[in-house]
């Protein structure tokens, strides 16, 4: 049972990392508003949880409650793969796995795209409508 919920939970965390990483687009686009709004109230409430949880525990809590689980559901002197979701699920798929700091690098980015890509979806409203604003003659 605590091998299933560990796997529930690692593909918990690989959706929501989808999500976040497949959204990226829509705070660029300006197609559809709402849908664009939705997602960068995700995107940030993701990168601050994620960003949260890296400083408190050094790594993702989704991460710290699968192995937790795993480990509660192994059989006494198994192994538990300690490295990271992005380790774990780069090694079930490839047979190898980037280093922590490759995962940290690249994360970084996606950050910064997250917050430049909000700041453009919270923008550029705002300059759309001043330039399309009427203008008042004082004379």
């Amino acid at each position: 049972m605590y091998a299933a919920l560990s796997t529930l939970v690692d593909l918990l965390h690989a959706a929501s990392m989808v999500a976040w990483i497949g959204g990226l687009p829509l705070l660029f686009v300006r197609r559809w508003p709402r849908l664009s709004r939705a997602f960068a109230v995700y995107a940030v409430a993701f990168v601050v949880i994620s960003q949260g949880t890296q400083a408190l525990l050094g790594e993702c809590f989704l991460t710290t409650i699968a192995r937790a689980l795993a480990r509660l559901g192994a059989e006494r002197g198994s192994l538990v793969d300690d490295g990271w979701f992005t380790q774990r699920i780069a090694r079930s798929i490839f047979g190898l796995a980037p280093s922590r700091r490759t995962i940290s690098v690249t994360f970084d980015v996606l950050v910064g795209v997250t917050a430049v890509g909000v700041l453009f979806h919270g923008l550029a409203p705002r300059a759309r409508v001043a330039a399309t604003a009427p203008t008042t003659r004082l004379s």
